[in-house]
């Protein structure tokens, strides 16, 4: 079946919370509070992302495999007021757990770069959770390096890592 990406339409909103879900719960069972996972709603999830694309927050685009919606990223501008200029965010990236491995992740993140490059950004930051082993190889095989700064989630304070990469 062919990957293609795209700027995320209006109907690609809910099938790509339903994948952010799913991958959710793949990747972070055991490591965020169990009830967070059990509570997460894509249809809300969707009315939050079209709330913030409407409001020029966030870009979000979409990988398909064929007609069916399987990941998402969202890209905008650096949130952090101490970043350097030119700094853009990924704000996040999820594959359905079914779609691991098949190129999703990395034809996102391209997508994902092109768009921060086209808007002017010469790098892109990126938080990611200490644990999450699987998104920090991922991430470091695109090129993304550790910056050094640290903060801590709103979810079980769990440690997580900024990592950054030229564009």
């Amino acid at each position: 079946m062919q990957l293609t990406t795209r700027a995320a339409r209006r109907g690609d909103l809910l099938p790509a919370a339903e994948a952010r879900v799913a991958s959710w719960r793949g990747a972070f069972t055991g490591l965020v509070p169990q009830d967070f996972l059990d509570a997460m709603d894509p249809v809300s999830i969707a009315s939050s992302w079209a709330d913030s694309i409407a409001a020029g927050r966030s870009r979000l685009y979409v990988a398909a495999a064929g007609s069916e919606v399987i990941g998402y990223a969202g890209v905008g501008p650096e949130r952090d007021p101490s970043a350097p200029a030119n700094t853009g965010e990924l704000y996040a990236l999820f594959v359905h757990p079914s779609h691991w491995g098949t190129g999703a992740g990395r034809a996102l993140a391209d997508a994902a770069c092109a768009d921060l490059r086209g808007a002017g950004c010469e790098t892109v930051w990126l938080w990611v959770l200490e644990a999450n082993m699987r998104a920090r190889r991922f991430y470091a095989t695109y090129g993304f390096q550790e910056t050094g700064d640290r903060t801590y989630s709103s979810l079980n304070n769990l440690p997580e890592l900024r990592l950054a990469a030229r564009l």
